[in-house]
């Protein structure tokens, strides 16, 4: 499925930490897809390529399409991710959230926090819509 100037295809791979992750760079948006577990171990490899000069001046899209599920320390870096990156301008948008994180969330009381949408597509097109400039 192509994606705003790329597809999925164009997706590259980078590991931090012996954990694997999948990127894309497109027009000032980061699309980074997390495999496997976010345990504790992974989220802080997260966070580190997330923070890394490649990815930190982005708005993120956090593909969970991937993912297995999240514990509690991924839950706890995603809102300290979207309140970092609100206070710079930027946003970041969960997609593809496997049916146990979504309802994770809402026990959590986090999906008013947290911006999610059903695919990766879906989310850029959030993003667009929180970035464009208000018209008088």
């Amino acid at each position: 499925m192509p994606l705003r100037g790329g597809k999925t295809s164009d997706m590259r791979d980078a590991t931090v930490s012996s954990h694997r992750f999948s990127y894309s760079l497109l027009d000032g948006c980061a699309i980074v897809r997390p495999e496997g577990a976010c345990n504790q171990e992974k989220t802080e490899a997260l966070a580190k390529f997330v923070n890394s000069p490649l990815i930190s001046a982005k708005n993120l899209v956090l593909d969970l399409s991937h993912a297995e599920y999240v514990e509690s320390p991924g839950f706890r870096w995603i809102v300290r991710q979207v309140r970092a990156l609100e206070s710079d301008g930027k946003r970041l948008v969960l997609a593809g959230v496997p049916e146990s994180v979504e309802r994770a969330l809402k026990l959590l009381k986090l999906d008013s926090v947290i911006p999610t949408a059903k695919d990766v597509r879906s989310a850029l097109a959030h993003i667009d819509r929180q970035t464009e400039p208000a018209t008088a």
